[in-house]
């Protein structure tokens, strides 16, 4: 069986395991009440009309067999890059080839984590699944340690989310990765079965524009959440994302940082994921979740470490 190239994991962060629980600041939404509560039909209808009737938007992945699999950068960038309140942010890039034959999403600490409800760090599923490169993905209840959303991992539907429209990040048999709001239609779809999927909470991206203020009306569930959801979008803190450059390599990307103190809001990560050439990227768990681990190794600075 060949092993997981790059990944995209659960941090089930526990007290005494290494990283403590996520930063309650940075949680979208009021506890046991995660995502909208309205229908695909409805992000359909409100969406800008030059989008038609289509939530998501879908390109072709790299299909080349020369090279890395996966190469990762760190940077240092002035944010915003001009004025008295630029600052510094650190991170990675990591961009994955052949994403179809290279990269999966991985349940926490292995096969069956979502239903046993398991806590495992980036660093243990990592190892499990013999990645090079690693990376917290999708958000998950804090009290229970449910995987929330929707999950494929290598072809097995985990978890059927019922159609809960937060921002989606799959891909397809034939290789075409997809961004954005899915119908439960398309989870279940045959013809085409997502073989990886996971869901984040905000779309950055969406053809190379900033869509995040459309995003923020799609995801807020009702007017009882909307200041936890506008804190969640507007607070600088430790960020993870995955999205797409033009030649069809998978980008994961980190940023450092500490809830209020350091790191980006979501309109500077996609303000500088557009600057990076960037097409389509969503919003993963971050915080105290996001974490990045290469070969084994812990590469980042975990804000609650």
């Amino acid at each position: 069986v060949a092993a997981a190239l790059a990944a995209l994991g659960w941090l089930q962060a526990v007290r005494g395991a290494g990283i403590s629980p996520v930063d309650p600041v940075l949680q979208p939404y009021f506890p046991s009440r995660h995502g909208p509560q309205h229908s695909n039909r409805h992000i359909r209808d409100c969406q800008p009309l030059k989008y038609g009737n289509v939530t998501h938007e879908a390109w072709p992945s790299d299909n080349s067999t020369g090279g890395p699999v996966a190469t990762t950068r760190t940077f240092v960038s002035y944010i915003p890059p001009e004025g008295e309140d630029r600052r510094a942010v650190y991170g990675h890039f990591t961009f994955v080839r052949n994403p179809l034959r290279t990269f999966s999403v991985l349940e926490p600490g292995g096969t069956g984590g979502c239903q046993a409800h398991r806590r495992a760090t980036v660093e243990e599923t990592a190892r499990l699944g013999r990645c090079l490169v690693a990376q917290n993905g999708g958000y998950f209840d804090m009290g229970t340690g449910e995987c929330l959303g929707n999950v494929v991992s290598n072809g097995k539907l985990v978890r059927n989310s019922g159609g809960l429209q937060n921002a989606q990040f799959g891909i397809r048999k034939d290789g075409t990765m997809v961004f954005g709001y899915l119908s439960e239609e398309d989870v279940l779809d045959q013809a085409n079965p997502f073989v990886q999927l996971l869901s984040g909470v905000v779309w950055l991206l969406r053809g190379g524009e900033v869509y995040v203020s459309q995003s923020q009306l799609a995801e807020c569930s009702d007017t009882q959440t909307t200041g936890t959801f506008d804190k969640f979008i507007n607070v600088i803190s430790a960020r993870t994302a995955v999205g797409h450059d033009s030649q069809g390599q998978l980008v994961l990307v980190h940023v450092d940082g500490q809830t209020e103190s350091r790191g980006v809001n979501l309109w500077e990560m996609a303000e500088f994921l557009k600057q990076q050439g960037l097409i389509n990227a969503i919003n993963l768990d971050g915080g105290g979740s996001a974490t990045l681990v290469l070969n084994g190794t812990l590469a980042s600075y975990p804000s609650e470490h």
